[in-house]
Protein backbone atom coordinates (compact mmCIF):
# COMPACT_ATOMS: atom_id res chain seq x y z
CA UNK A 1 0.00 0.00 0.00
CA UNK A 2 1.23 3.22 -0.91
CA UNK A 3 0.24 5.97 1.79
CA UNK A 4 0.26 8.88 -1.05
CA UNK A 5 -1.18 5.88 -3.94
CA UNK A 6 -5.11 6.73 -5.23
CA UNK A 7 -7.95 6.25 -2.88
CA UNK A 8 -10.12 4.08 -5.31
CA UNK A 9 -13.83 4.59 -4.69
CA UNK A 10 -16.74 2.27 -6.21
CA UNK A 11 -20.23 4.32 -6.13
CA UNK A 12 -22.43 4.10 -8.92
CA UNK A 13 -24.67 7.38 -7.24
CA UNK A 14 -23.38 10.76 -8.35
CA UNK A 15 -24.25 12.36 -4.98
CA UNK A 16 -21.48 10.19 -3.46
CA UNK A 17 -19.25 10.93 -5.31
CA UNK A 18 -19.98 14.69 -4.99
CA UNK A 19 -19.90 14.41 -1.06
CA UNK A 20 -17.32 11.56 -1.00
CA UNK A 21 -14.89 13.34 -3.19
CA UNK A 22 -14.04 16.78 -1.34
CA UNK A 23 -14.07 14.66 2.23
CA UNK A 24 -11.31 12.54 1.19
CA UNK A 25 -9.15 15.30 -0.95
CA UNK A 26 -9.61 16.78 2.47
CA UNK A 27 -8.39 14.22 4.78
CA UNK A 28 -5.69 12.76 2.48
CA UNK A 29 -4.30 15.22 0.26
CA UNK A 30 -1.75 13.53 -1.48
CA UNK A 31 -3.82 10.80 -2.25
CA UNK A 32 -5.99 11.36 -5.87
CA UNK A 33 -9.36 9.83 -5.74
CA UNK A 34 -10.31 8.45 -8.75
CA UNK A 35 -14.21 7.00 -8.34
CA UNK A 36 -15.46 4.17 -10.43
CA UNK A 37 -19.54 4.00 -11.15
CA UNK A 38 -19.16 0.34 -11.80
CA UNK A 39 -17.20 -2.32 -10.36
CA UNK A 40 -15.86 -3.92 -13.65
CA UNK A 41 -14.42 -0.73 -14.18
CA UNK A 42 -12.57 -0.53 -10.95
CA UNK A 43 -11.82 -4.12 -11.93
CA UNK A 44 -10.28 -3.08 -15.20
CA UNK A 45 -8.44 -0.59 -13.71
CA UNK A 46 -6.85 -2.57 -11.08
CA UNK A 47 -5.93 -5.68 -13.61
CA UNK A 48 -4.28 -3.05 -16.03
CA UNK A 49 -2.24 -0.02 -13.84
CA UNK A 50 1.30 0.14 -12.36
CA UNK A 51 -0.06 2.68 -9.77
CA UNK A 52 0.12 1.31 -5.90
CA UNK A 53 -3.39 2.08 -4.55
CA UNK A 54 -3.91 3.31 -0.66
CA UNK A 55 -7.32 1.83 -0.47
CA UNK A 56 -10.39 0.86 -1.70
CA UNK A 57 -13.63 1.95 -0.64
CA UNK A 58 -16.28 0.50 -2.25
CA UNK A 59 -20.22 0.28 -2.07
CA UNK A 60 -22.25 -3.14 -1.81
CA UNK A 61 -25.07 -2.49 -3.84
CA UNK A 62 -24.03 -1.84 -7.56
CA UNK A 63 -25.73 -2.67 -10.78
CA UNK A 64 -24.15 -5.29 -12.42
CA UNK A 65 -21.55 -7.04 -10.14
CA UNK A 66 -22.58 -6.03 -6.62
CA UNK A 67 -19.27 -5.33 -4.29
CA UNK A 68 -18.80 -8.11 -2.33
CA UNK A 69 -18.64 -9.69 -6.17
CA UNK A 70 -16.02 -7.37 -6.68
CA UNK A 71 -14.28 -8.61 -3.74
CA UNK A 72 -14.28 -12.05 -4.90
CA UNK A 73 -13.10 -11.49 -8.49
CA UNK A 74 -10.01 -9.53 -6.26
CA UNK A 75 -9.26 -12.83 -4.08
CA UNK A 76 -9.54 -14.84 -7.15
CA UNK A 77 -7.41 -13.37 -9.17
CA UNK A 78 -3.23 -14.22 -7.68
CA UNK A 79 -1.62 -11.01 -8.66
CA UNK A 80 -4.58 -8.53 -7.60
CA UNK A 81 -5.05 -10.73 -4.38
CA UNK A 82 -0.93 -9.92 -4.01
CA UNK A 83 -1.24 -6.85 -4.08
CA UNK A 84 -3.08 -6.46 -0.77
CA UNK A 85 -4.75 -3.39 -1.13
CA UNK A 86 -7.19 -2.67 1.64
CA UNK A 87 -10.33 -3.25 0.93
CA UNK A 88 -13.49 -1.48 3.27
CA UNK A 89 -17.40 -1.61 2.37
CA UNK A 90 -18.76 1.84 3.03
CA UNK A 91 -22.60 1.69 2.40
CA UNK A 92 -25.74 2.13 3.54
CA UNK A 93 -28.51 0.41 4.40
CA UNK A 94 -26.66 -2.62 6.34
CA UNK A 95 -27.74 -5.75 6.75
CA UNK A 96 -26.29 -8.59 9.06
CA UNK A 97 -26.05 -11.26 5.99
CA UNK A 98 -23.92 -8.52 3.87
CA UNK A 99 -21.44 -7.84 6.83
CA UNK A 100 -21.00 -11.59 7.47
CA UNK A 101 -20.37 -12.60 3.53
CA UNK A 102 -18.24 -9.87 3.46
CA UNK A 103 -16.45 -10.78 6.35
CA UNK A 104 -16.11 -13.98 4.65
CA UNK A 105 -13.36 -12.74 1.88
CA UNK A 106 -11.11 -11.24 4.09
CA UNK A 107 -12.08 -7.65 4.27
CA UNK A 108 -10.46 -4.92 6.35
CA UNK A 109 -13.70 -3.16 7.17
CA UNK A 110 -17.47 -2.56 6.91
CA UNK A 111 -18.89 0.26 7.23
CA UNK A 112 -22.68 2.16 7.21
CA UNK A 113 -22.75 5.64 5.80
CA UNK A 114 -23.49 8.37 8.18
CA UNK A 115 -26.00 10.80 7.08
CA UNK A 116 -24.51 13.51 7.91
CA UNK A 117 -21.37 15.12 6.33
CA UNK A 118 -19.67 15.96 9.76
CA UNK A 119 -20.02 11.87 10.67
CA UNK A 120 -19.10 10.58 7.64
CA UNK A 121 -15.53 12.40 7.55
CA UNK A 122 -14.97 10.99 11.06
CA UNK A 123 -15.61 7.46 9.67
CA UNK A 124 -13.65 8.48 6.68
CA UNK A 125 -10.94 10.31 8.78
CA UNK A 126 -10.64 7.30 11.24
CA UNK A 127 -10.26 4.99 8.33
CA UNK A 128 -7.75 6.87 6.08
CA UNK A 129 -5.60 7.27 9.89
CA UNK A 130 -5.94 3.86 10.65
CA UNK A 131 -4.82 2.46 6.92
CA UNK A 132 -1.81 5.56 6.99
CA UNK A 133 -0.05 4.40 10.04
CA UNK A 134 -0.95 0.01 9.58
CA UNK A 135 2.17 -1.63 8.77
CA UNK A 136 1.06 -3.32 6.31
CA UNK A 137 2.82 -5.76 3.45
CA UNK A 138 2.71 -2.56 0.82
CA UNK A 139 3.82 -0.63 2.66
CA UNK A 140 7.72 -1.80 1.43
CA UNK A 141 9.37 -1.10 -1.61
CA UNK A 142 11.42 -3.67 -3.34
CA UNK A 143 14.40 -2.57 -1.58
CA UNK A 144 13.26 -2.92 1.87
Amino acid sequence: MEVNGPIICIDDDTDDEVLLTPILNEIAPLSPVIFFSSAQLALDYLKTTKDRPFLIISEVSLQEMSGIELRQQIEEDSALRKRAIPFIFFTHPVYKHLVEEAYELTIQGFFEKQQSQQAMRSQLQAIVDYWSNCLHPNRFTEED
